[in-house]
């Protein structure tokens, strides 16, 4: 039970970053009249909402199996429903977008060719599937060796076997010691995973991604190179003896 509900929660914090990344991309689509990538971008927010009934009906489950479990699924089902709201608006902003591109004349040739918006599309989806599959490894390793994270991305070769990475984007570890070396410290607010490539949020900030201790993930925008932000959540790992 324990590695479903990690695996629930990830998955749900998956799905929403998919989201906030389409939605970025999706204003990039309607500055430049990019017919192809707002067609894409249709198919994406099916998917997400497929994937969204899906996860809301093994939470059902879950819930069912036994009401001692409630208390700790009840975080989970405030992710579902918050994944929702965030789908519902994906989808009023598509339509509000094809309805400006209707009434708008013939846009001007865009800056860069259709197949690098493809790529770009295709990274920003993998993104987080990436995070999801690095995050539930993790957890599982440190399940296996005594609460102890994996000090190289080879030592979770196995656990990803069923979930392996897109390779388009890279992930470096920092922090590789034990949850027992965390007392006292709320597990999500240790990063333990960092993605190595930024992105501008809608905001017009740089933002990467962020995997913590807990399991969750997080998108993280910054103005000062996550100098800050990462001096808070960033904590030095214990020697090994």
């Amino acid at each position: 039970m324990k590695k479903l509900k990690i695996t629930l929660i990830i998955a749900t914090i998956a799905i929403g970053l998919a989201i906030t990344l389409i939605l970025h991309l999706n204003s990039q689509a309607k500055m430049r009249g990019n017919d192809a990538l707002l067609r894409r971008q249709d198919k994406q927010l099916t998917e997400l909402i497929a994937e969204g009934e899906q996860l809301s009906n093994r939470i059902a489950e879950a819930k069912s199996s036994t009401n001692s479990q409630w208390n700790e699924l009840a975080k989970l089902r405030s992710r579902a429903e918050m994944l929702q709201k965030q789908t519902n608006e994906l989808a009023a902003q598509l339509k509000s977008n094809r309805q400006a591109r209707a009434s708008q004349p013939a846009s001007k040739p865009e800056a860069h060719p259709p197949e690098y918006y493809d790529q770009l599309l295709r990274t920003a989806a993998a993104k987080p599937i990436d995070a999801r599959n690095l995050g539930l490894a993790f957890g599982m390793y440190a399940l296996d060796h005594q609460d102890r994270f994996p000090s190289s991305l080879d030592q979770v070769a196995k656990y990803l076997r069923d979930y392996p990475l897109s390779g388009t984007n890279q992930f470096d570890i920092v922090y590789r010691g034990s949850l027992n070396e965390l007392k006292g410290i709320p597990r999500g607010a240790v990063a333990v995973i960092r993605d190595r490539q930024t992105f501008i949020a809608p905001s017009g900030k740089q933002a990467r991604v962020y995997c913590m201790a807990d399991g969750s993930s997080q998108i993280i925008e910054s103005d000062d190179d996550f100098k800050a932000w990462e001096a808070e959540h960033i904590i030095s790992t214990p020697a090994r003896q």
